[in-house]
């Protein structure tokens, strides 16, 4: 994996299958399994400067009510000498939308720390909890890797969430 041999990694992987009589056609390739480990060891070589682990640090402690978000990126931004350019004017136009639902902006946050438990998110990701809750009722986000990781030959975006009805009657029957 370390020596990013692609064409070895996969052919490796592939007898492996086939010795434990795997199927790859029931999910993702040998080269596609390959690819994704070499990316993996790519990453954790990677080895943040103190100042770009610095800016990371102050990024991920924005927490802060969603009204106030985009200030707080803005200044962010302009602390690290950085440009979000239209990055933080999407974001800016959607906070602004969700604004306009007329929903308690105190009780909608962002936290540049959240982020969902897969990887296959590459976009606004969100969790709904009840007030004082520890368990998200529904989340998800904006998923455009999820079919390409599953064999999809390009892109195509996608956006979805889920729902813990379970945990939804829960709180209702509690309230009753």
């Amino acid at each position: 994996v370390l020596d990013g041999n692609l064409e070895a990694l996969s052919s490796h992987i592939a007898g492996g299958m086939e010795q434990a009589g795997l199927s790859a056609s029931a999910g993702r390739s040998p080269t596609e399994i390959a690819r994704r480990l070499i990316e993996k060891a790519e990453l954790r070589s990677v080895r943040l400067s103190n100042e770009a682990f610095s800016a990371l640090k102050d990024f991920l402690a924005i927490d802060v009510t969603l009204d106030g978000a985009a200030k707080a990126l803005e200044t962010f931004a302009a602390g690290a000498g950085l440009s979000l350019g239209p990055a933080l004017d999407n974001f800016s136009v959607r906070a602004k939308a969700i604004g306009a639902l007329g929903l308690p902006s105190a009780k909608i946050r962002y936290d540049a720390a959240f982020g969902r438990p897969l990887d296959y998110y590459t976009g606004l990701v969100f969790e709904i909890a009840a007030e004082n809750g520890d368990r998200p009722l529904a989340g998800g986000g904006r998923y455009d890797r999820l079919l390409t990781l599953l064999g999809a030959k390009t892109p195509i975006p996608g956006v979805g969430f889920s729902v813990w009805l379970d945990r939804i009657e829960a709180l209702r029957e509690k309230a009753q």
